[in-house]
């Protein structure tokens, strides 16, 4: 009786800006699926897949928590501090690049040896997968660890299975190809937000999960879905 009434007490002490972090992931999830939905409709595919994205991550992952933090430049301080790699000790770098080996062994290294990698594609797929890292950790993992330092439900398990059932709005528009689908992928993003929120809790900051990130993301050739609109397979 006294831990639930604890538990209670807890809740009445956040202040507004953690409910609306609380309750922005289901508002994002929601309204982006209608994003994906109206866009695709209206501009097609790729056009319309890629403007929902570039709602989701300068919208959504960039000025959402720049409002809840007090500006833009107070996401910066989300990358802080940053830890020597020589520090980082053997269960953090095991952390940081499993995700690293998914897509340079199953994607990168066999689209390689097809061929079917240029310049364009590898320059375009580093450009979202910065766009990718960064803003989808700034909001994923800074703003929950910095609005819920010393709650692991509310830092770690919370938003990681969040982070994962939000993949289910851009695949209304195009369905993921992996073994098992929508369902995969989106266990596949929640171990993934895991593993990095754990990350963040060794490290402090989100500078080392966001590196990670980008060359997960880069690895996965993502510009290959628009290497055809844009002429890169020429």
């Amino acid at each position: 009786m006294q831990s639930s009434t604890t538990r209670s007490d807890s809740f009445t002490k956040f202040n507004s800006r953690q409910w609306i972090l609380l309750a922005a992931p289901f508002v994002l999830t929601a309204s982006m699926i209608g994003v994906y939905i109206g866009l695709d409709a209206a501009l097609g595919f790729p056009p319309g897949y890629l403007a929902a994205f570039a709602v989701y991550w300068f919208g959504w992952c960039m000025l959402f928590p720049a409002a809840l933090l007090g500006g833009l430049g107070s996401l910066i301080d989300l990358f802080r501090p940053f830890p020597r790699f020589s520090r980082l000790g053997w269960k953090t770098h095991l952390l940081l690049w499993w995700p690293v080996v998914f897509p340079l062994g199953f994607i990168f290294i066999p689209r390689l040896a097809a061929g079917t990698i240029n310049l364009p594609i590898l320059l375009g797929s580093l450009v979202i997968g910065l766009l990718i890292g960064v803003t989808e950790e700034i909001f994923w993992r800074g703003l929950f660890f910095r609005f819920f330092p010393k709650n692991g439900w509310l830092n770690l398990v919370y938003p990681s299975i969040l982070f994962g059932l939000w993949h289910i709005a851009p695949q209304t528009v195009r369905a993921s190809t992996m073994p098992g689908g929508v369902y995969s992928f989106v266990f596949y993003a929640v171990i993934l937000g895991v593993s990095y929120a754990l990350t963040v809790r060794r490290t402090g900051s989100i500078a080392w999960c966001t590196i990670s990130h980008v060359l997960h993301d880069t690895l996965g050739l993502g510009a290959l879905a628009y290497a055809a609109w844009l002429g890169w397979l020429a």
